[in-house]
């Protein structure tokens, strides 16, 4: 009897897990939005920036993180996916907070919310280790199509960072926006170069390929490039409001590129299998 009473409380773990996560970044988000003098030591730039970011936190991700928790706890697949998703870039997201941001009184919040987002997210891979994720889908999933999609998504990005990196390291000097900023390096290269650029271009190969962990990896990377979209969106508005910069030609490329990346997201979550669309909880 008892363990059948614990079972429910344990797979509901992720589900609270992600209720507090959600609680700490829209405090720490609304403190950011309307207690500028948090971030009174950023230069113009860093200091768009975090708004920007807060913002997208706020009215963003939080509302995903929350509502794809609860529709997951009760089985759903594609929440599921969306969850973990938007899980792994609130990690991103506060690995830059803490190595970026100075220090100031929400410094422990902040690695706080990291550590919670990295342990939930072990937490799912740990759970749905022995999973056939390829099961979830049927055939008519366009994996060719959408394993091309993301490497065109990671040559582009790949591209765009390289060209800011590879030159100061030719020329032995330090990029611009490094010495414009007061940055040691760039924390979204770090991120982007050593971690989520190879997870693309893997990710892509598996799903062409048709490998199980492609079924999760590639959906999970496309929701990934939706999200990054959004927030370099949220930056570039507030950028436009704290300078005399003119963003509106980059804000509808990047809004152009996320609605392409939703449409190839739709495409591949609009093939989960029905038979097994609702399983265990979250």
């Amino acid at each position: 009897m008892n363990n059948i009473s614990a079972k429910p409380r344990e797979n509901k773990i992720l589900l609270y897990l992600t209720i507090l996560i959600v609680i700490l970044v829209a405090t720490c988000s609304s403190i950011g939005i309307w207690h500028e003098q948090l971030y009174s030591k950023e230069t113009v730039n860093i200091l768009s920036q975090c708004i920007g970011q807060d913002i997208s936190n706020l009215f963003i991700i939080s509302p995903i993180l929350l509502v794809s928790a609860l529709i997951a706890s009760k089985g759903n697949k594609i929440a599921k996916i969306i969850w973990i998703a938007t899980m792994i870039i609130n990690a991103y997201t506060y690995v830059i907070y803490c190595f970026t941001v100075h220090f100031n009184f929400l410094f422990h919040i902040y690695c706080f919310i990291l550590g919670l987002s990295i342990y939930s997210s072990l937490i799912f891979f740990i759970k749905y280790f022995n999973e056939d994720f390829k099961n979830w889908f049927t055939e008519k999933v366009p994996t060719k199509s959408i394993g091309i999609f993301l490497i065109i998504i990671a040559s582009m990005f790949t591209v765009m960072w390289l060209s800011d990196s590879l030159p100061a390291v030719l020329t032995n000097t330090v990029p611009a926006n490094l010495i414009k900023d007061n940055l040691l390096t760039n924390p979204v290269q770090v991120l982007d170069f050593s971690f989520f650029l190879p997870l693309m271009f893997i990710s892509s190969v598996m799903i062409i390929k048709k490998k199980t962990l492609g079924y999760l990896l590639a959906p999970i990377m496309i929701v990934f490039a939706i999200l990054t979209n959004v927030n370099i969106i949220c930056l570039m508005v507030v950028t436009m409001q704290k300078t005399s910069s003119n963003n509106i030609s980059m804000i509808i490329a990047f809004g152009i590129f996320a609605s392409i990346c939703i449409c190839f997201l739709y495409l591949f979550l609009k093939n989960i299998s029905e038979s097994s669309q609702n399983t265990k909880s979250l």
